[in-house]
């Protein structure tokens, strides 16, 4: 149970020249600024005289507990009953030995005059942060805050000793970037904290002052640079997203110049500007966090509690030090039971990211196998298909030309005859089609690089299917339609087109046909349109179109093998092109691109 005390004030002494007989003196009382919380001025090079009235109890003696435990210089001034005062000082800057009390905060015994009211003074100059909090005990209730207060920093530090050696168990970090710097991050924050704790002074150099009150000043800047380096990592943050990679980039290199500058005597400078750069750390993250729970990223629930912890105790933290904050000594806490949450959560993201990656690779390797499986099958199908079409290649042609010495020799009627020819010809497409489909599988087409020009191939087409009455040419005379490619395969490619366009469109309905010069990836070619209105039934589905054998539903009743547009497609990307189907409302349109030099 803490001892009442009835006032705190404080005067700012900028000049630096004040004593204590200045300070006490009555004329000079009105100068003390209430402030019944204790001092929170921020960074500061000021010095500070509290001063703290209080009634002593009825032994007289009381222990005065000062906290953080990171100041540099308290001197303490208790009246001696004799109109004077007794000096008494401690500090971050003086060994652990020199205190009154084997704790980590600051404690001062006072021996005052029983049951009577006291005015006691405090000095304070400090690099770091001016904030100080003030608590009165009496001794033998406060052997039970100090166990109290080492049985819960005992189990902090448990928590995250815990932590870092289930992280190093599990080996994560030897193949996975994030958990590296997680351990990194997690690492640096358990000293930070214990530098911030006073830990380190008691217990690791309790002679060396110099050791513990220059591990936190560079564990400031230290802290922040891996702590920007860890977010980056585990926001997923690379030169894909400039902007924020910038930023990451820029904190780490700042607090670089703020460590210099603190070498060079600027510590307080320096701790001012880069406590206000963290806050931004998890304001970024938040934001970012969003945008990876809109992606449906693993572990974006976790880092949202994660980055919401790290905002509250960063904004408590940040404006606490810089002097803008108010409060109780529980504040110095927030930083630390933030910190806490914030990486247990991390740790939980970072290990549901690597089972969704786990399950993922699981299920790339099972889509993997199966595509090989689907392969074989192809590949055998394949197989049995070019022997088949081989078969029919060979097979089917002489029953044909037979057929058409018979109708050449006896006296069928003109409409019979035109009928049998026009059969012979589907037939004897549908074999050409399917022997020039098993050579493109087989790769038995060779490609000849040579001069052609689109536009004739087209009108080529255009006169093969005796299409002039119903085509609608558009090339106008700007356009360059002379290309370095393969005669032969062009034309066939048009062909099918072409022939493709003239089997669907309505009857009477016009074809329309358009060159234009375009460039693709950087490369300039010629791009044919050719487009056809057709039945609702007839058209093709845009993800089946040039697969092979495939057909729309309403077009069964045309002839046709299914094998045009998949052989034009192949085609097309032989002489290093592009075929895409235009997916449109009034019309079915075809796009060729081919590039002006195959080279």
């Amino acid at each position: 149970m803490t001892w009442p005390i009835e006032e705190i004030a404080v005067l700012l002494d900028e000049a630096g020249t004040e004593t204590i007989d200045t300070v006490s003196h009555p004329d000079n009382a009105h100068r003390f600024v209430p402030s019944p919380h204790g001092l929170n001025a921020g960074y500061s090079r000021n010095i500070h005289w509290l001063r703290i009235r209080l009634s002593a109890p009825a032994d007289g003696r009381l222990l005065l507990e000062i906290q953080p435990p990171y100041l540099d210089d308290l001197k303490f001034f208790i009246p001696d009953g004799l109109g004077g005062f007794q000096q008494r000082q401690t500090g971050d800057l003086y060994p652990f030995s020199s205190r009154d009390l084997s704790a980590r905060a600051f404690v001062l015994s006072a021996d005052l005059a029983p049951d009577t009211s006291q005015t006691l003074y405090l000095r304070l100059e400090t690099t770091s942060t001016s904030l100080l909090f003030l608590r009165a005990f009496q001794p033998e209730d406060y052997a039970a805050v100090l166990s109290k207060d080492y049985l819960l920093l005992g189990l902090y530090y448990g928590i995250l000793l815990v932590l870092l050696l289930f992280n190093l168990w599990h080996g994560h970090w030897r193949h996975d970037d994030s958990h590296r710097a997680f351990l990194v991050y997690l690492a640096v924050t358990s000293l930070f904290m214990l530098s911030v704790n006073g830990l380190v002074a008691q217990f690791a150099a309790p002679e060396h002052p110099a050791v513990g009150h220059h591990l936190l000043s560079s564990m400031v800047m230290a802290m922040v640079a891996v702590a920007a380096w860890f977010h980056s990592r585990i926001l997923l943050v690379d030169r894909s997203s400039p902007l924020l990679y910038r930023y990451f980039q820029g904190i780490m290199a700042l607090c670089l110049v703020c460590f210099i500058a603190y070498l060079s005597g600027y510590f307080t400078e320096a701790a001012r500007v880069i406590t206000l750069i963290s806050l931004t750390i998890p304001i970024v993250g938040i934001s970012r966090t969003i945008t990876l729970w809109r992606q449906k990223r693993a572990g974006s629930l976790f880092l949202a509690i994660a980055y919401g912890s790290s905002f509250l105790s960063y904004a408590v933290t940040v404006m606490s030090v810089q002097g803008l904050l108010s409060g109780s000594h529980w504040q110095l806490y927030s930083l630390q039971v933030g910190a806490l949450i914030a990486l247990l959560a991390f740790n939980f993201g970072l290990f549901e990211r690597l089972r969704y990656n786990r399950l993922a690779h699981e299920a790339a390797v099972e889509r993997e196998r199966q595509a090989r499986n689907e392969l074989e099958l192809q590949n055998r199908a394949r197989q049995q298909q070019g022997a088949l079409i081989d078969m029919l290649s060979h097979e089917i042609r002489t029953p044909l030309s037979v057929i058409r010495l018979r109708l050449e020799a006896g006296q069928p009627s003109p409409r019979m005859i035109v009928h049998a020819e026009q059969a012979v010809a589907v037939l004897e497409d549908i074999v050409e089609r399917c022997d020039y489909a098993n050579r493109l599988d087989n790769h038995a087409i060779s490609v000849r690089s040579e001069a052609c020009d689109l536009l004739a191939t087209v009108n080529e087409g255009i006169a093969k299917y005796r299409l002039q009455h119903r085509v609608s040419l558009d090339c106008p005379s700007t356009v360059s339609t002379k290309l370095v490619s393969d005669t032969m395969l062009l034309s066939v490619l048009v062909a099918n087109l072409i022939d493709n366009a003239c089997k669907y469109a309505l009857p009477g309905s016009v074809i329309a046909m358009r060159l234009t010069n375009r460039d693709a990836h950087g490369c300039p070619g010629v791009a044919f349109q050719i487009a056809n209105h057709a039945a609702a039934s007839t058209r093709p589905d845009p993800d089946k179109v040039f697969k092979r054998y495939y057909r729309a539903a309403g077009a069964q009743g045309t002839s046709g093998s299914g094998l045009g547009l998949a052989i034009a497609h192949s085609l097309a990307e032989r002489l290093n092109g592009q075929l895409n189907y235009l997916h449109q409302e009034e019309a079915v349109t075809f796009e060729l691109w081919l590039p002006q030099s195959m080279s």
